[in-house]
């Protein structure tokens, strides 16, 4: 399975809060064949034509998303009801005659969780998309996706007015001004605002908890039953509570919602993961194991939360003043997405959630990942195209390069201040001179954070961000006393070579046998066995990883193997007991990361400061 981890959705206000608001209406009451009609009641306009803009992009997400294609039937009508002339200019965008008589805009709008004839090849990743299944009365409602604004008048209040069934809750970080059984009222300073709370009505399952200082929000919808926003609530408490500390000793906002849609068969995007807001984060996964999605929304979850220091608090101006329809994208991706996906990890080794070797295995996944790139091209340079084809395809790299970067970077900062700053601190002081109000020169920032350290900072994001030099692996990690191995060659017991895979039971199975070796051939594996005992322990997902660690280290040349599977035989299925004499292979191991067993004084230091007591 494909697994987009996260993007983010900064939406900054530049101007005053307006007085004429847009008066927006979403029925979800009439939804029907995957769409619900809006209405648009548009603020006094003194422009003979304008034009309505629906989003072409939206940040965080880096690939067009074109939510005019979703529109349907769009109509504009002055107070008496009388149709004003529209012409549909592209896409995105819509030309209103007669303009100072418009009154309101109405149309459908289709979901992007299903195809639909025009839908076109472009999928929607679903955490920045929308979906409306009437069926189940579940809503996913990205505001981007529903509503747009008139060209020029982006910063007039929104009024959203949502209808809904009895027997649906909506949960949102968006300030609710009014509510009964069926209508909820929300208020957003301008559409930036409204475009960075998203909504999911659902029947109710949500939890609440003050953590840190913050008001916590947590909304579940899980189609059947295998998680509870309940379940959610005890996975992320101490990692909240870790990234209050983290981050200096609180929170830093008022309030935050998890909204967790799962989903139990595939998606159009053939990908899960989540979407940054400035208040809230949406997830879309698949319904699982409980144990499995517990750890998954937490590892998610401590991404997509950080995203609250960058970009929030630490954007450039491309981001700060985002252009829907033609975006320029920042050179700093490895900022807003690498150093997330770092601090997300990093938090939990340094506060004790999880320990060095699960922290250093992280680290090691990353550059493994890394391989699959060609990295020809400085980050900068690949950042600030990111909308090119063949950039695109690289965009997974921001979170192994990008993670790998900000963990050489804080090793630098930590090596080079005496242990007297490191990246978070930075950070810290970072968010202090920007905020969210003020945005930083995208062409400035490698100086801006050598001003804040010194210039072996300064070389460093130059020579590996701004340029294509390799990070430093070997040298820093040093630092603080972990040994680095580009390759390590051992004789290891192989399994027969086979896919694994996981089925709807969550049980192990052998998904391809096509490329079996001696050994499996002499086990006698067919596909589709499903894995039921190796060696005498039960093979569950839980204790599958440590099953195969130690079949690779412990198993002697010539030693028995006995695994038990389930395999179908002439229309019965069986359980049958395959055994055969273990086969040692050469195997080759990339990016051997591994604690030093005797530190020098300042590598004892560094350590400690990297990674507190761990």
């Amino acid at each position: 399975m494909k697994r987009l981890i996260s993007s983010f959705i900064l939406l900054i206000s530049l101007g005053s809060f307006a007085q004429d608001p847009y008066r927006v209406t979403i029925d979800l009451t009439r939804a029907q064949n995957d769409q619900v009609p809006v209405e648009v009641i548009v603020p006094s306009i003194d422009k003979d034509e304008v034009e309505y803009h629906m989003a072409k992009i939206v940040p965080g997400t880096y690939s067009i998303s074109d939510f005019g294609r979703f529109v349907v039937g769009l109509r504009a009508f002055d107070k008496d009801d009388n149709k004003l002339d529209v012409k549909k200019v592209s896409t995105n965008r819509w030309m209103i005659s007669d303009a100072t008589k418009l009154h309101k805009i109405t149309y459908w709008m289709h979901d992007s969780f299903d195809e639909f004839d025009g839908y076109g090849s472009n999928k929607v990743f679903e955490p920045g998309g929308m979906g409306i299944d009437a069926n189940r009365n579940v809503h996913v409602m990205n505001t981007f996706g529903f509503v747009g604004y008139v060209d020029g008048m982006k910063f007039n209040p929104y009024e959203l007015s949502v209808k809904h069934d009895e027997s649906i809750y909506g949960a949102t970080s968006l300030k609710k001004i009014k509510s009964d059984k069926t209508t909820d009222t929300f208020s957003a300073e301008n559409f930036n605002f409204l475009a960075d709370a998203p909504i999911m009505y659902c029947e109710p399952d949500t939890v609440t908890k003050t953590i840190a200082g913050a008001k916590i929000l947590v909304s579940v919808y899980s189609p059947n039953n295998k998680l509870s926003a309940a379940d959610v609530m005890d996975n992320i408490d101490e990692l909240m509570e870790a990234q209050s500390e983290y981050l200096g000793g609180k929170l830093p906002v008022d309030r935050y919602a998890y909204l967790i849609y799962l989903f139990d068969g595939p998606t159009i995007s053939n990908a899960w993961g989540a979407l940054e807001h400035s208040y809230s984060s949406l997830y879309t996964l698949p319904e699982m194991d409980p144990l499995r999605i517990g750890q998954t929304v937490k590892d998610v979850a401590a991404h997509e939360f950080f995203h609250i220091v960058t970009p929030l608090n630490i954007h450039s101006e491309e981001i700060h003043d985002f252009n829907y329809i033609e975006p320029k994208m920042s050179q700093h991706l490895w900022l807003y997405e690498g150093v997330t996906e770092y601090s997300s990890h990093h938090v939990q080794v340094k506060y004790g959630l999880y320990g060095l070797d699960d922290f250093l295995t992280e680290m090691k996944g990353k550059m493994n990942a890394q391989d699959q790139y060609n990295v020809d091209i400085p980050y900068t340079e690949f950042s600030a195209n990111i909308l090119e084809p063949a950039n695109e395809a690289r965009y997974g790299d921001v979170y192994s390069g990008g993670a790998l970067i900000a963990m050489c970077l804080d090793l630098t900062i930590i090596k080079s201040t005496n242990g007297e700053k490191d990246l978070q601190a930075v950070l810290r002081e970072m968010a202090k001179k920007y905020g969210p109000f003020k945005a930083f020169k995208d062409d400035e920032l490698f100086g801006e954070i050598e001003k804040l350290t010194n210039a072996e900072v300064g070389e460093f994001l130059r020579k590996h961000v701004g340029g294509i030099e390799p990070l430093p692996y070997q040298e820093a990690l040093g630092w603080a006393g972990i040994s680095y191995s580009p390759e390590n060659s051992k004789m290891v017991a192989t399994t027969g070579r086979f896919g694994f895979g996981v089925n709807d039971d969550d049980e192990i199975f052998i998904r391809d046998a096509s490329n079996l070796n001696d050994f499996g051939r002499a086990m006698g594996y067919q596909e589709g066995d499903v894995f039921l005992k190796w060696n005498g322990e039960d093979v569950t997902l839980q204790s599958i990883n440590s099953i195969l660690d130690k079949h690779y280290g412990e198993t002697k040349q010539n030693g028995k193997v006995k695994v038990v599977v389930r395999r179908e035989v002439n229309g019965e299925m069986k359980e049958l007991k395959l055994k055969a004499k273990a086969v040692h292979v050469k195997s080759s191991e990339k990016h051997m990361l591994e604690p030093m067993e005797t530190l020098s004084a300042d590598q004892t230091r560094i350590r400690e400061v990297w990674l507190g007591n761990s």
